[in-house]
């Protein structure tokens, strides 16, 4: 499996991917700052993890080594300029069966108020990906305030 870990940050998530896909996937780490990227490659050498690639993207449009299996877009979404065009675009990106994971905070509660900006409503998501060619396949309770949708392309 080739998975695209889309805004890795201390890799929470990237990590326990790079050991599922063991021994012959691939994870590739996709952030847009090198700093990020140097602090993953560290944890993954400590760890043994040797399934993870690190690529730098532009925050604008995602780049990936080759297709992907599944796209993970966890606390990120909110981050993306344009999102209806990013995942527009970021359809090439996907192998044919493909699933994108959006995991987001749902912008409720006390919390959400707090951020501010670091949320974004699943009506939102489900409204942007729709439009960019994608339908929801599933959501899921996984973690307290945020919202998970898995999503394929659309027919």
């Amino acid at each position: 499996m080739v998975v695209g870990d889309l805004g890795p940050g201390a890799g929470h998530f990237t990590l326990r991917l790079a050991r599922a896909v063991e021994p012959d996937g691939v994870v590739y780490a996709l952030d847009a700052r090198q700093g990020t990227l140097d602090d993953l490659r560290r944890a993954a050498d400590e760890r043994g993890i040797t399934t993870l690639r690190w690529v730098l993207v532009p925050r604008d449009r995602l780049e990936v080594p080759e297709p992907v299996d599944l796209l993970f877009v966890s606390a990120t979404y909110h981050h993306l300029p344009a999102t209806r065009k990013y995942f527009a675009e970021a359809r090439a990106h996907l192998r044919p069966g493909a699933r994108v994971v959006i995991l987001e905070s749902r912008r409720e509660g006390l919390l959400a108020r707090w951020r501010g900006r670091h949320a974004t409503s699943p009506e939102r998501v489900l409204r942007e990906m729709e439009a960019a060619g994608y339908r929801l396949t599933a959501t899921h309770d996984v973690v307290r305030g945020y919202w998970f949708g898995e999503f394929e392309v659309g027919e």
